[in-house]
Order: C-alpha cells, then structure tokens, then sequence
C-alpha cells in the first residue's frame, strides 16, 4: 500500500503568466483542503512569472530552459507536466490536478471532487465545468487524477498528440469511471479557444489520428470547427491526414472506436424515439 505525503498534488505549468499567475495561486490558496501541495512549473518564462509566484509561500517552483516558444498544443507539454509529475512520484499524493495559470477555482472547487472520488474508488478522474462551456469529459485543465490508477501507467503523460484524451481513454478501458460535475463551475481568464493558431489545429488533427478516431467521427468534428472556422479546420484535416504521426497502442485505438460506436447508437436511438413521438 503506497503511503501517501498529501491528499492532492496541483500541477501547473506556466509561461509567461505574469497577467495570471497570481489569481490562479490565490484561489488555489483558499481552498478547503488541507495537505494540498502545489507545484507550478516554470516553462522558460521571459517575463515576471517566476518573481510573482516566488512570493506565495507554500508554492514550489520547477523551472525549465526557455526553449524559445510556446508548448501548448504540442506534445512538448506533456513533457512540461511531466517534470511536476516526476515530483510527486518522489513524495506521492493520493490525487493529482492539472491546472492551467489562468484557471479561477472556487474554494470548494477540490473538496468537492474529492468528496466525490472518496466515495468511488472506480472513479479515476473527474472535473467541473468550466463557465460558458459544456464539456462531456473532464478537460485538461482542472481535472483531478486518482493517483492509484495513474500509477499504473507510470504517472506521466505519453509524450504524444492527444495525451489528455488518452488518459481519458485508458481509464475506461482499465474499468474506471470519469466524471463532470457540471454545477461545480470555474472560469478561466483566457477564453477557451482565443489563443488557437495554425499548429493548435494541426495538432488536434494529429490527435485524432494519433488516438485512432474512426474517419466518419474525425471529419464530423473538423466539420463542427468548419461552421465557426473554416481556415482552422483545413489546418486540422491537414494534421489528421499528416504521415508523421506516432499512432497509439491498437488496444487503446480499438478501445476508443468501441466508444465511438455506442455513443452514435445511443444518439440514433434517441432521434428513433423523437420521430416516433410525433
């Protein structure tokens, strides 16, 4: 039986997050729990990042040499998390978050979850829901990890497109639920979506076909993104059709394509069920 030092590690990297940082940290602070340990990791950033998280105590610092850009949307960040991660393989928690510098929590926002997971040990990760959003799986930021079955993956991120999503995916194959508890809400300073460019979009389209999405599903999502942004949808049909892809293990592709289908049953079904009541 692993002895855990806290009840939760949060995990945040940050670059160049002098705007945000600080109220991130601050509601990450006020939280109603206690044994909480919080690692941001300091991505190379050039600007007062480093200065501003420096003067909340109780807050570890891991820097990292500024490559000299951005990793969001690569599979570079999963190397970034996966330095806080290395971490807290050394002094272990029972729960893992992840959490972006721009993420607002409420204070009970970890309590909660908690609460939730305590009483499911099948119930490896779960989130809120971020304000003006409606996710059906937990999302990258924000959510929190059962360490326990992290664990069996060798508590890291595949340095691979689509990382978030393929815990997501290993969970349920490994018979673990995940879960969003859509009235606890939080909010984000930086909108979802505002900062996306050309290589954001070429990434989510390797990650589809990374992750294995079948053809019918993945040209149904970059149509979605078509309706609101035609340009960054041909960026994402440029990625899922890129050669240079390393594809994930078949169980895990199979796996995923097995949720897929039972996801477009149900839907048929309950469209069935529409025609049939008028």
């Amino acid at each position: 039986m692993t002895n855990y030092t806290y009840k939760i590690s949060t995990i945040i990297p940050a670059r160049n997050e002098e705007k945000f940082i600080g109220e991130t940290l601050s509601s990450l602070l006020k939280q109603k729990i206690h044994e909480h340990r919080i690692i941001v990791v300091n991505d190379g950033s050039v600007d007062n990042t480093k200065n501003i998280i420096s003067k909340f105590r109780n807050v570890e610092i891991l820097d990292i040499r500024d490559r000299g850009f951005n990793a969001q949307g690569t599979p570079i960040l999963a190397g970034v998390i996966n330095s806080g991660l290395s971490k807290v393989k050394l002094d272990p928690s029972e729960y893992v978050m992840i959490l972006g510098a721009d993420h607002i929590l409420p204070s009970n926002y970890i309590s909660i979850i908690l609460e939730h997971m305590d009483k499911n040990n099948k119930l490896a990760i779960c989130s809120g829901q971020i304000n003006g959003e409606n996710s059906v799986v937990p999302r990258g930021s924000g959510r929190i990890v059962r360490s326990d079955f992290w664990m069996q993956i060798g508590l890291q991120y595949p340095l691979n497109y689509g990382f978030e999503t393929y815990l997501l995916v290993k969970a349920q194959q490994l018979g673990y639920k995940i879960q969003v508890l859509h009235d606890l809400l939080s909010s984000t300073n930086r909108p979802t979506r505002t900062s996306y460019n050309k290589e954001t979009y070429i990434s989510y389209g390797k990650s589809l076909k990374a992750l294995g999405y079948s053809s019918l599903y993945s040209i149904a999502r970059i149509g979605l993104v078509f309706l609101k942004n035609p340009k960054g949808a041909l960026y994402m049909m440029k990625g899922y059709q890129s050669h240079n892809v390393n594809l994930y293990e078949e169980d895990v592709r199979q796996f995923l394509k097995s949720i897929q289908h039972k996801r477009l049953k149900s839907y048929l079904s309950r469209i069935n069920i529409i025609n049939k009541s008028f």
